[in-house]
């Protein structure tokens, strides 16, 4: 009796543990259909699936409110928006659009008016399986010059789809707004896909012009946009793109990789202030584009620094300004690379077509030169240099074998990095020991043992170990090299050279 009753209450209690069960399960769920929420009239939600939305909660427009939806193993199903919504993102929430099979947005509002994304959580949007764009407000509604995208308070991480040889003029962009494009206080990350951030930009009868344009805005933000390609194909990789209207950037820092337009502006650039930094490498495909593409350039006394690289766009594709002398340059910015004169930008030429580094412009506040003082072998002065902040410091002839009671040393290098001064900077040479391929400051065997494997592919030898078994300067560690070294190490020579 007393087995059957402890069976009895057993069961009872398996029975009342599977509501919590069943309650604790879909908590994990993410949800793998459209969520179309555009028709919806009255306040739905699913705890499960993370989300809750209400067309009327912000003010009377539409408000949808994400909570950790879906996860980092299980992305949850694209969401479509009616006209003038707000997303709410808290927590990491991760969202597919491969999860409904089709050529579909991630995340997107509808046509005649705003998408608004804020909140202190992150989003991540993958369209890396078809082509959707990651988040986007589309063209084509009546509700003249009203479709703006603004991205406030929260981090938006998107990965877009890897170009091939087929897809690569056919890509989205990983952020799209039609009108306008408002980015204020938020961290914003893009890799892959066509255009990091693009907008159409607002085209009234007559055309447009600077005081009836849109414009993308970035503001206390950082924006890092990396359209590299594994496949090595970057025609059609873009950074920032305002299709008609400007662009304008204050106090954010904002890191472009792409390999033709890093950014085009139908109207001006405008720098405010803060950090941009714009490089393209490897070597773009796309030659006749220019880096920057712009009405013209203004660039306000608040810049910290503005650094352009490139490694293939020909000399005046650096920067192209459709105006002419329009371009404004800050009285109080130091230019280190490049020049700027009558309105204009310009880089100096390179016979080899290699511009890199293109342009630099440093902030008001930084020293306008360093001194870089050079040391030989025995820690004697061999010279010093005056370097512009940032730029680049020539290292003097140094003595590439100095003999002392020690022995022979050879020359490896300076003991510091000189492409890029930005304070007064004492540099060593370094030296090794001829023939001690092991670094212990002694020639002996174990070191012609070290060379002989080198030079016989079963061990490897680099840098300063390199240089030192590398008897006859050739570049090149052979069986030679190592034959010296034993001799020198059983004393049958005095010396190595």
């Amino acid at each position: 009796m007393k087995k059957a009753l402890a069976i009895i209450l057993a069961a009872i209690l398996a029975l009342a543990a599977v509501p919590a069960m069943a309650k604790t399960t879909p908590e994990m769920r993410a949800r793998t259909e459209l969520l179309d929420l555009t028709a919806a009239t009255s306040p739905v939600s699913n705890a499960a699936e993370g989300w809750a939305f209400d067309p009327a909660g912000n003010g009377g427009d539409a408000l949808l409110t994400l909570t950790n939806y879906g996860s980092a193993s299980a992305h949850a199903a694209p969401i479509l928006l009616p006209a003038n919504s707000t997303v709410a993102v808290n927590g990491e929430c991760y969202i597919d659009n491969a999860v409904v099979g089709a050529d579909m947005d991630v995340l997107s509002g509808s046509m005649d008016g705003y998408l608004r994304v804020e909140g202190s959580g992150t989003l991540n949007l993958y369209a890396n399986q078809y082509k959707g764009v990651c988040l986007n407000l589309p063209t084509g509604g009546s509700n003249e010059n009203n479709e703006f995208l603004y991205i406030h308070d929260v981090t938006v991480n998107c990965y877009g789809m890897e170009r091939t040889s087929n897809n690569a003029s056919s890509l989205p962009a990983c952020i799209y707004g039609n009108h306008a494009v408002e980015i204020k206080n938020a961290v914003i990350r893009t890799s892959m896909n066509g255009t990091g951030i693009k907008m159409a930009g607002y085209t009234p009868i007559g055309g447009v012009n600077e005081e009836n344009t849109n414009e993308l805005l970035i503001e206390n933000s950082t924006v890092d946009i990396q359209n590299e390609s594994a496949n090595g194909l970057w025609n059609y990789a873009r950074g920032i793109h305002a299709i008609f209207g400007r662009v304008r950037i204050v106090n954010s820092d904002v890191t472009i990789n792409a390999g033709s337009n890093s950014i085009y502006s139908y109207l001006s650039l405008v720098i405010d202030s803060g950090n941009v930094y714009i490089r393209s490498t490897p070597a773009s495909t796309a030659a006749s584009a220019a880096l920057v593409y712009c009405n013209y350039l203004a660039i306000g006394e608040g810049l910290e620094s503005l650094y352009f690289t490139t490694t293939k766009f020909p000399l005046t594709k650096v920067i192209n300004c459709k105006t002419a002398g329009a371009s404004t340059l800050a009285s109080n910015l130091t230019m280190q690379i490049g020049s700027f004169e009558n309105g204009n930008f310009a880089t100096d030429a390179d016979e080899s077509n290699n511009n890199l580094p293109a342009l630099k412009i440093a902030g008001g506040d930084a020293p306008a030169a360093h001194t870089v003082n050079f040391y030989g072998f025995d820690g004697a002065l061999i010279s010093s240099v005056t370097v512009q902040n940032g730029g680049a410091a020539t290292a003097p002839d140094a003595p590439q074998i100095v003999n002392n009671a020690n022995g022979t040393y050879v020359f490896c290098g300076w003991d510091a990095e000189l492409d890029n001064v930005t304070e007064d900077m004492d540099v060593h040479a370094e030296y090794t020991l001829l023939g001690d391929a092991d670094q212990n400051e002694t020639v002996n065997i174990s070191d012609s043992l070290l060379a002989m494997r080198h030079a016989l592919g079963v061990g490897l030898l680099d840098g300063k170990a390199f240089k030192a078994a590398d008897i006859d300067f050739d570049g090149s560690i052979v069986v030679s090299d190592a034959l010296a070294i034993m001799r020198f190490a059983l004393g049958i020579v005095e010396t190595l050279i």
